[in-house]
C-alpha cells in the first residue's frame, strides 16, 4: 500500500491490500471504479494515518500498490501473474496524481522508487552479510508481486533475474523446503583437530534436530586468528522433494545453464573441469589474467558455486594438498598492506564444501578432516576463488 501527503509519495508499505481488506486497482472490477476521491487512513491499530485508499462516490473503496503502480507503467509482461489492468491502474493513479498535482507516470514512477529502495537496502546486507560478488547473483522473485519489482531492480542495478514457474505460490512451497541452518561459536586457543572435529559434529547435530536429513548437511567451519573463534556454520535440507532427480544433466545441458549464468554464448563457455558428480564451467579471460569466471553444476542441473574470478585443479585426494598449495599462491591477491588469500572449494565425492582461512596450516587442518573420509585415489577438484588483482 501507498502512503502519501499532498507533495507526492511518502512511502511504500509495509501494509499490504490483504491486509485492510480491500481491492488492488489492478485487479477490481473497471465497473466499480466511480468517481474516487483520495483518502487517508490507518490500516491497522497505531499504524500512520497516512495510507492511502481510493473511495468511490457509493462509499466503496480500493487501493493502489506496487503492483498497480509497474501495470500502469506497462511494465510487468501479460505471462505474469501481478499483470492486471492497465487503464485501470492509470485511472486509479490519476486521482492521487490530481490530488499531489502531479502526473499519473509521475506519482506511479515514485512509488516505484520507494520500493525499489527497500529492496536495494536488502540486497546489498545480504551481498555484505553473506561476502557475495554481486555481479555474480541472481536476484529470484517469488509471490504474486514479483513481477512488479524485481525486473525493475534488475533494469536499475544491472543484476540478473529470474522469476520461475509458479511464483505466486512459490514462497509456500520453499517453507516446506527451506534449507535448514545453525551455527555454533567457541573460543579456542590454538585448536586442533579434534578440537574442530567435536564443534562440526555439533553444529551437525544441531541442524539435523530441527529436521535436516543428515546426508544433506555440509559444515563450514572458519577460523579467525585474531580473536581465537571458531565458527561452525550447518546447512541441510529436509526430507520434502518434489522432483524426480534420478536423470544426470548432460554436459550440454549443464554448459547452456553456466553460460546464461555468466551472460555468455555457449562457445563462450568452457567445459575446465569435471567428475562423476559435477561440471566445472568458465567463461573468458581477461587480458592475460589465467583465473576466468567459474561455475560449479552438479549433475542435477543446480548451480553450486558462482565466482567471478577463479582457478580448477582436479588430482588424486593424496596429491590435494600440493594442488591446494599450487592455488593459494597462484590465486593470491597482493594489496598495500596485506595479501588476500583465495577461497577453496573442494568437490569432495558428492558434496562441494568451501573453506577460507589466511593461514595455510589451518586452512590444510579444515579441509584434512574432510578429505581423510576418501581414498587416496579418489579425485578431487579443486576451485580457488579471489578478487581481482588491483
Amino acid at each position: 500500500m501507498i502512503c502519501a501527503n499532498k507533495q507526492g509519495v511518502i512511502d511504500v508499505g509495509p501494509r499490504s491490500a490483504h491486509i485492510a481488506g480491500l481491492d488492488y486497482a489492478a485487479f477490481i472490477d473497471p465497473a466499480k471504479i466511480k468517481n474516487p476521491h483520495v483518502e487517508f487512513f490507518s490500516p491497522k491499530k497505531d499504524d500512520p494515518n497516512d495510507y492511502v485508499k481510493l473511495v468511490n462516490e457509493d462509499g466503496t473503496a480500493f487501493i493502489i500498490t506496487n503492483t498497480c503502480a509497474a501495470n500502469a507503467l506497462g511494465l510487468i509482461e501479460p505471462k505474469y501473474f501481478s499483470h492486471g489492468n492497465r487503464e485501470n491502474c492509470r485511472k486509479a493513479i490519476k486521482v492521487l496524481a490530481d490530488y499531489c498535482g502531479t502526473t499519473v507516470d509521475d506519482i506511479a514512477t515514485q512509488i516505484m522508487e520507494k520500493a525499489f529502495s527497500k529492496v536495494e537496502s536488502i540486497y546489498n546486507e545480504l551481498i555484505a552479510k553473506y561476502q557475495l560478488e554481486a555481479d555474480q547473483t541472481t536476484l529470484v522473485g517469488v509471490g504474486g508481486g514479483a513481477a512488479a519489482l524485481v525486473p525493475y531492480f534488475s533494469k536499475k542495478t544491472g543484476v540478473k533475474y529470474r522469476i520461475p514457474d509458479d511464483a505466486e505460490v512459490i514462497s509456500s512451497i520453499g517453507v516446506a523446503l527451506s534449507m535448514v541452518r545453525d551455527v555454533v561459536e567457541r573460543i579456542v586457543p590454538n585448536p586442533t583437530k579434534d578440537d574442530i572435529r567435536t564443534i562440526k559434529n555439533e553444529a551437525l547435530n544441531k541442524a539435523v534436530e530441527p529436521g535436516a536429513t543428515p546426508d544433506s548437511v555440509d559444515v563450514h567451519v572458519e577460523i579467525d586468528q585474531q580473536t581465537n573463534k571458531i565458527t561452525a556454520i550447518a546447512t541441510g535440507s529436509t526430507e520434502v522433494k518434489t522432483a524426480d532427480l534420478s536423470q544426470a544433466a548432460t554436459e550440454d545441458e549443464a554448459r547452456k545453464i553456466a553460460a546464461d549464468d555468466m551472460r555468455l554464448t555457449v562457445d563462450q563457455t568452457e567445459l575446465v573441469q569435471q567428475d562423476k558428480y559435477f561440471y566445472i564451467f568458465a567463461g573468458s579471460h581477461k587480458g592475460d589474467d589465467p583465473a576466468q569466471p567459474m561455475r560449479i553444476i552438479d549433475k542435477k542441473d543446480f548451480i553450486k558455486v558462482q565466482r567471478g574470478r577463479a582457478m580448477a585443479l582436479k588430482c588424486k585426494a593424496k596429491d590435494y594438498v600440493k594442488a591446494m598449495k599450487q592455488l593459494w599462491e597462484d590465486m593470491a591477491v597482493y594489496q598495500p598492506e596485506t595479501i588476500a588469500r583465495p577461497d577453496f572449494y573442494l568437490c569432495l565425492g558428492a558434496r562441494v564444501m568451501d573453506f577460507s582461512s589466511t593461514d595455510f596450516e589451518q586452512l590444510q587442518m579444515l579441509t584434512d578432516l574432510e578429505v581423510q573420509s576418501l581414498e587416496s585415489d579418489d579425485d578431487v577438484i579443486i576451485v580457488a576463488a579471489n578478487v581481482e588483482q588491483q
